[in-house]
C-alpha cells in the first residue's frame, strides 16, 4: 500500500485523472481517497492501461448508470460526494463519460468562499497598514518594544499573507479548470483568435478606435446605450479585451445593432446555445466564476423593433435585483469594516487637525466611496428598470 499526498488535486481534475492513469501504468492502482487528509491510496499490482474520470454527485449511488456500464466504466472508489471511475478501453474508443456539471458547481462554490475570505483579509491588512501610517504621522515615528508576543504578531500576519496567496492561487486555478470543463475556453483565458495583420492595417488606415470603460457592469443599461450609440455613429465594435475594460472599434458605416448585457451565475453551454440560436452573438464573456457577464449583440432592420434578450420584463427585473443583491452582499461588509476603522482613527486622534489627515484614513475613505458607489449604482439600475416596467404596464 502506498499513500501520496495531493492537497490541491480537485483544483484540476483533468490533471488528476491523467496522473492516476500514469500511476496505473507504473503498477500503482488507485484504491481510495481520504478527502480530509487529501491522501490517495494505491495498491501495487501489474501495470495496467486505464482511463480515469472524476465526478461530483450530490446523490451518489453505489451502482453506475447503465449507459456508463455499457461503455465499460467501472467504479474505482468514492470519497464523500466525489466519485472515481475507470475504463480499460483506449480513450479514443470511449464515447460516453460522466457529466462534469457537479464539479463545476462545487468549484464555483469554493471560489465564492475564497473571494469572500480574500476580501476580508485584504481589509484587515489595509486597516493595519493605515493605522501604522497614522501612528507614524502623529508621533513622528514608531517605537518598537521588545516582547515575546511579537512572535505571535508575525505568525498572525504570515497566516494572513498565506491566506491571500492561497486565495489568489485557488481562484485562478479553479477558474481555469472550470472553463476547460465546460468547454468555453482553451486554458485560463477565453479562446479569442484575432487577426493581428488586419488590426495593423486598420490602425495604419486610421480606422482603429480604442475606448476604456471601467466598472460598466454596475450600470449595464447605460453601457448598452453607449455601445448602441457608438454603432449609430459608425464606430463598429470589433472586439473587447479579455478582462472587459478595453473596447476596440473600427470606423465604418452606422449599424442598427442591439446590445444586451446579461449576468448569470455559472451559465451552462445550453445557455449560450439558446441565445445563439435566437440570433445573438457574444461579444464578451468574463472569465470569473463569481461574475459571469456576457455582452450580446444582434443586428436588426429599420422596420424591426429593437430585439430583447428576454421577452418579458419580469425576467430583466429579476436579473437586475440579483445583480444588486450580489454586489450589496459582496461590498457592504467591506464598507462597514472601513467605516469602523475610520471612526476609530478619528476618535483616537488628539486634535481636530489630526482627525482629517488624509494620510491616516484616506485609503479607507477612498475604499468606502468606491464600494459604496458600486452598491448605489446597482440599485439605481434596478430602480430604472422598475420605472420602465411600471410605465409599460400603464
Amino acid at each position: 500500500m502506498k499513500k501520496i499526498y495531493r492537497p490541491f488535486w480537485s483544483y484540476d481534475v483533468k490533471q488528476t485523472e491523467d496522473w492516476l492513469a500514469e500511476m496505473a501504468a507504473q503498477g500503482l492502482i488507485f484504491t481510495k481517497l481520504n478527502r480530509w487528509t487529501r491522501c490517495f491510496h494505491f495498491q501495487e499490482q501489474e501495470p495496467a492501461t486505464r482511463v480515469y474520470r472524476i465526478a461530483y454527485n450530490k446523490m451518489s449511488s453505489s451502482v453506475l448508470p447503465k449507459t456508463l456500464q455499457a461503455e465499460g466504466w467501472q467504479k474505482a472508489g468514492t470519497a464523500g460526494k466525489w466519485e472515481f471511475i475507470f475504463n480499460e478501453q483506449p480513450e479514443s474508443a470511449i464515447k460516453t463519460s460522466p457529466i462534469r456539471e457537479g464539479i463545476i458547481k462545487h468549484n464555483r462554490m469554493i471560489t465564492y468562499i475564497f473571494y469572500g475570505t480574500s476580501f476580508y483579509v485584504a481589509g484587515i491588512l489595509m486597516a493595519n497598514i493605515s493605522m501604522l501610517a497614522s501612528s507614524y504621522r502623529q508621533d513622528g515615528g514608531i517605537d518598537i518594544v521588545e516582547s515575546p508576543l511579537w512572535l505571535l504578531t508575525f505568525i498572525f500576519f504570515a497566516i494572513l499573507l498565506g491566506i491571500m496567496v492561497l486565495g489568489i492561487y485557488s481562484i485562478a486555478k479553479i477558474t481555469g479548470t472550470n472553463k476547460e470543463l465546460d468547454g468555453t475556453t482553451d486554458g485560463f483565458w477565453p479562446v479569442d483568435e484575432i487577426d493581428q495583420q488586419s488590426e495593423k492595417e486598420l490602425k495604419k488606415a486610421g480606422r482603429w478606435v480604442t475606448k476604456v470603460k471601467f466598472s460598466w457592469m454596475y450600470s449595464p443599461d447605460k453601457m448598452e446605450q453607449w455601445l448602441e450609440s457608438m454603432e449609430q455613429r459608425g464606430l463598429n465594435l470589433y472586439r473587447v479585451n479579455k478582462i472587459g475594460t478595453i473596447f476596440h472599434f473600427v470606423k465604418g458605416e452606422p449599424r442598427r445593432i442591439a446590445y444586451s448585457i446579461d449576468y448569470q451565475r455559472g451559465p451552462t453551454e445550453s445557455y449560450f446555445a439558446i441565445h445563439r440560436e435566437a440570433g445573438w452573438h457574444e461579444e464578451f464573456t468574463s472569465f470569473s466564476n463569481m461574475e459571469k457577464w456576457t455582452i450580446w449583440s444582434k443586428t436588426y432592420g429599420e422596420t424591426e423593433e429593437r430585439p430583447q434578450l428576454y421577452s418579458d420584463q419580469s425576467s430583466r427585473l429579476k436579473h437586475a435585483k440579483r445583480i444588486a443583491l450580489t454586489y450589496t452582499a459582496m461590498f457592504s461588509p467591506l464598507v462597514a469594516f472601513y467605516i469602523y476603522f475610520i471612526i476609530n482613527i478619528m476618535i483616537s486622534a488628539d486634535t481636530i487637525q489630526d482627525r482629517f489627515l488624509w494620510n491616516s484614513s484616506g485609503m479607507m475613505l477612498l475604499a468606502v466611496l468606491i464600494f459604496g458607489t458600486f452598491i448605489v449604482r446597482t440599485w439605481s439600475y434596478y430602480g430604472r428598470l422598475r420605472k420602465q416596467a411600471a410605465a409599460w404596464s400603464n
